[in-house]
């Protein structure tokens, strides 16, 4: 673990207003000897977590990566208020320095395949969070930091219910995206195959270019002179069209994310908020309905009273009903009992939701 961590950057439309992270002195756009594309194991990655990652910054931290401002709004209501001033400082992003443990790419590359926003939020680990924060700054710890370093696990808590509320928010506007998603595989997949990678890098977003065999990125850490023998994965972020992540902090794997091609289609409508649980509360009534869909994001009974704002122990009632369904498990995870969809309530939300 190097300290680097992960970079977010909103690229400038014009001559600056661009905010994000710097992991070293680097200048903007310092570059990143690539070597042979034809030696570089490139891939697409469709990672619902790290365009929250960037949605979150974008919201919460206030910076702006190209969202429009109605959905930020919207966004911003679906924050618990208490969980977005306890990050707020540690969101925004400025000069400041993010974690890649709080980007929530840590599937990216690996077997797991597309994982799910409850995936990446179960694999945040305070120790590891707090100790991304002592490598980075040492003894000499900013303000900010300080919580992460003596409150690690209300830290995580707060960010996993901060991320859960703020998804719920947000995902019917991931899955609208999905056709955009599908057809940017097929770009890069194609490019790939026919070893064109070259002119796609310039597609990326302003804040990539790529020639003479170096990428170049903003503020890029001096650390990681070289990528040759890393996997690129490639990473399409629904959260605005100037958004701009990444990170070669693993010695194995560089990740960059940037703008999904086609962005401004889904932009066009005013809210990514669903309209109500429509027809699954005419079946379930809203209570149910509600807790139904919360338990996508396998919440513990106490995550869903707060996100529904009724008492624990409504939540257990109605729980138990869905769990006599079949629509509703619950399992254990560490000290927690999570509830879950079974693949009867999956099945349902499809068909209803």
């Amino acid at each position: 673990m190097t300290g680097c961590g992960t970079t977010v950057r909103a690229t400038a439309d014009g001559p600056g207003g661009s905010s994000g992270t710097a992991c070293g002195p680097g200048g903007p756009k310092d570059a990143v000897p690539v070597g042979s594309l034809e030696d570089t194991r490139v891939a697409i990655g469709r990672s619902p977590g790290t365009t929250l990652f960037s949605v979150l910054i974008s919201t919460v931290g206030a910076s702006r990566h190209g969202m429009p401002a109605a959905w930020a709004e919207e966004l911003r209501r679906a924050a618990p208020p208490a969980e977005a001033r306890l990050l707020d400082a540690l969101l925004r992003t400025g000069r400041s320095w993010l974690p890649d443990s709080l980007a929530l790419s840590g599937t990216l590359g690996t077997d797991a395949g597309q994982a799910g926003v409850a995936d990446e939020l179960d694999l945040l680990r305070p120790d590891t969070l707090a100790e991304e924060a002592v490598t980075r700054f040492g003894t000499a710890v900013p303000r900010p930091w300080q919580l992460v370093v003596d409150r690690p696990d209300a830290v995580v808590d707060a960010y996993r219910r901060l991320a859960r509320s703020v998804w719920r928010a947000f995902e019917p506007l991931w899955q609208r995206a999905a056709p955009l998603l599908e057809r940017e595989e097929e770009r890069i997949g194609r490019a790939v195959v026919t070893r064109s990678m070259g002119p796609v890098f310039n597609t990326l977003g302003s804040a990539v270019h790529y020639g003479d065999g170096h990428l170049r990125l903003p503020d890029h850490c001096p650390l990681h002179r070289t990528i040759p023998g890393r996997r690129l994965v490639l990473v399409p972020l629904v959260s605005g069209h100037r958004a701009t992540a990444y990170s070669v902090e693993d010695e194995d794997l560089m990740w960059i994310g940037y703008p999904l091609p086609g962005l401004a289609r889904l932009t066009e409508t005013p809210s990514p908020r669903p309209d109500g649980t429509g027809r699954l509360a005419l079946v379930l009534g809203a209570p149910r309905a509600a807790l139904l869909l919360h338990a996508r994001f396998r919440p513990s009974v106490s995550d869903a009273a707060s996100s529904m704002g009724i008492a624990v122990s409504t939540v257990t009632y109605h729980c138990d009903a869905l769990v006599r369904a079949g629509l509703l498990r619950r399992h254990r995870h560490g000290r927690e009992v999570r509830l879950a969809l079974t693949e009867d309530g999956r099945r349902l939300l499809d068909l209803l939701a």
